[in-house]
């Protein structure tokens, strides 16, 4: 918005020292005062209405031609690529290949399931070996 919240102070004041003034000659000085705290505030919150126009006026009267550096990654292009023919010749080398050979990486490298070793079972080795890898794993 056009300006800062001083715009916004300075006319809630000058709002109600107007009403303070043009108020204090006819009505006792309780009424005056409350009535000078709701023109305040209202004041204040009108403030904010003015601001919003003034903001709007002067936007609509800019018609500067932006720079190519603010325009830069405001238009987002959510097309995909055509990839038909990625597609189609895909599906011809599985076609070709066969369903019973494997299919080749980039590499050239088949493809091979992984296969961990076994874990060693702790039943076939003597205690003399499991205390001599306690006392090795208490070491480090």
């Amino acid at each position: 918005m056009l300006g800062t919240m001083r715009w916004n102070v300075a006319i809630a004041i000058i709002g109600c020292l107007l009403t303070f003034i043009l108020s204090i000659g006819s009505n006792g000085l309780s009424i005056t005062f409350i009535r000078s705290l709701y023109a305040l505030g209202a004041c204040f919150v009108l403030a904010f209405g003015l601001r919003f126009v003034l903001h709007q006026l002067a936007a609509g009267e800019s018609t500067d031609v932006e720079p190519e550096d603010d325009i830069k990654g405001a238009a987002l292009d959510l097309a995909t690529p055509d990839d038909e023919q990625d597609v189609h010749r895909l599906l011809q080398q599985q076609l070709g290949e066969g369903a019973g050979q494997p299919e080749q990486g980039r590499d050239g490298t088949s493809f091979q399931p992984l296969s961990p070793p076994r874990m060693v079972s702790v039943k076939d080795k003597s205690p003399e070996e499991l205390a001599e890898v306690v006392r090795h794993l208490k070491d480090s």
